[in-house]
């Protein structure tokens, strides 16, 4: 399954940078009691309610009411504006007004321009970039970009060992769906040396062992993906093509009907269970 794109967390409200609000002006010293209160909807609404010179001066309390207020297309729009305005090229807090554009356009499902903007801020050493960046090319397919942002998060320093595996694990299902699966197949190892409990992984591993036709050793990675998850589709088919090249007609003829009650209308999984099913009956074992 497809993970959603991940968000950063918001954390508790601090002073931003350059931004004093003064308590005699009584527009900013509602903006100040909203932003304190948490009111976001009606500090956004305030916000709109401003002159936009006077908005603009308090754009990193506008940029985080928007972003806490999930108002995407607004923060989207406000984003695009304040990175393509000369006077902000400076600006201490662009870094926050490039995360929270990715964060909108990932929330708006234009996922090519999220993509680009999370690898964007991936280059320039953003952890939580190259991680949204693979999410984002997983969601659309986009394998080249998938294997790209997993290497490049791989190389990150300072990695946790949760992201290792999570980054091999990338990197391998972009190699595998590309069908260069020698070069997946590490790559699965490495995943599975962080994590062994991953039912999808081993299941993968044991589809590069079905491409080389190591037959023994793919049955047996398929079998710890089933043992981890009952029922896997992807493990059932492809544990049943290894049972059949080993020839063990009648396990394979199982996994195939398994499979097939799964996905009653595939036409492949129905010609495999029908050899699986001749080859079963015409063996004296």
């Amino acid at each position: 399954m497809i993970a959603p794109p991940a968000l950063q967390a918001q954390s508790p409200r601090a002073p931003l940078v350059g931004e004093f609000f003064n308590q005699g002006n009584p527009v900013e010293a509602r903006l100040c009691a909203l932003a304190d209160a948490g009111d976001w909807d009606a500090l956004c609404d305030q916000f709109e309610t401003l002159p936009i010179e006077t908005a603009l001066r308090f754009r990193g309390t506008w940029v985080e009411a928007l972003g806490r207020a999930r108002r995407w297309e607004r923060l989207q729009l406000l984003c695009d504006r304040l990175l393509k305005t000369p006077a902000y090229l400076k600006d201490p807090r662009r870094p926050d007004f490039l995360r929270q554009r990715a964060r909108a356009l990932s929330q708006l499902q234009r996922h090519p321009e999220a993509l680009a903007a999370w690898e964007e801020l991936g280059r320039g050493g953003d952890l939580m970039g190259r991680i949204n960046a693979c999410q984002e090319a997983e969601i659309q397919q986009d394998w080249p970009a998938l294997e790209r942002n997993a290497l490049a998060l791989s190389k990150m320093p300072g990695l946790k060992p949760a992201l290792v595996g999570e980054a091999a694990t990338w990197r391998g299902e972009a190699l595998a769906r590309q069908n260069r699966f020698t070069e997946a197949e590490p790559a699965f190892r490495t995943a599975l040396a962080v994590d062994p409990k991953q039912a999808l992984t081993w299941a993968n591993l044991g589809r590069c062992l079905n491409e080389r036709k190591d037959w023994s050793q793919a049955r047996e990675a398929f079998d710890r993906a089933l043992a981890l998850q009952p029922g896997l589709l992807e493990a059932l088919y492809n544990r049943g093509l290894a049972l059949f090249n080993l020839k063990r007609y009648a396990e394979s003829r199982d996994d195939f009907r398994a499979a097939l009650a799964q996905r009653p209308e595939d036409p492949l999984l129905k010609e495999n269970l029908r050899q699986a099913e001749r080859f079963a009956a015409l063996d004296p074992h």
